[in-house]
């Protein structure tokens, strides 16, 4: 079943966000740090650098194969909010990995490479705020998976039926406790107990 719902506008903001910073930061990096590299705090530089492969530079060779597995992998994922209910936490990890992942698609279907431009001392590769958006939406709906506390809640409704913080504190959990048995099962208890 397809699911369209009102959540859909902070799905698609954040995947707008990560999309926008990302090709404004890849503009800057082929303006101005194609010629001047700039050092931040010691540890992050910025520079111009291209890839025409994926993550580390594999499959460099075969552009076009990248470009579709890649369209395809990044359409397949967007459309899960169509068919499940997420939480805000998992609408807004999601929206990083489809906003980057199109991020980095579009530089490959403009120019046949993607823009690089941050490098750290020690680390082996140059990578964009694509990659990392992708990276961080990867991690937060793997812990947000793991954790289970919502998974298919959108995070507006409390769960329902009573919880063992809901007994521990005196909350009402809402259920009739003394009337819990149907009226079949109260006539066949009655029975019993005679």
């Amino acid at each position: 079943m397809i699911i369209i719902n009102e959540n859909w506008g902070d799905y698609l903001f954040w995947l707008s966000l990560a999309f926008v910073i990302d090709q404004i930061t890849k503009h800057i990096a082929s303006e101005y740090w194609r010629v001047n590299p700039i050092k931040i705090f010691g540890f992050f530089y910025f520079t111009y650098a291209t890839n025409t492969g994926i993550a580390f530079g594999l499959f460099s060779g075969a552009k076009e194969i990248v470009v579709y597995l890649t369209l395809a992998v990044t359409l397949a994922i967007s459309l899960v909010p169509l068919f499940k209910k997420l939480s805000f936490k998992s609408r807004m990890f999601l929206g990083f990995i489809v906003g980057g992942s199109l991020g980095n698609i579009v530089d490959r279907i403009r120019f046949g490479y993607v823009v690089d431009f941050i490098t750290m001392p020690y680390w082996p590769t140059i990578y964009n705020l694509a990659d990392f958006f992708i990276l961080i939406g990867a991690i937060g709906l793997s812990i947000t998976i793991i954790w289970r506390r919502d998974v298919g809640d959108s995070g507006d409704n409390k769960r329902s039926g009573m919880e063992i913080r809901q007994v521990r504190s005196g909350e009402s959990s809402g259920l009739d406790l003394e009337n819990l048995y149907s009226e079949g099962n109260k006539k066949w208890r009655d029975k019993s107990e005679q």
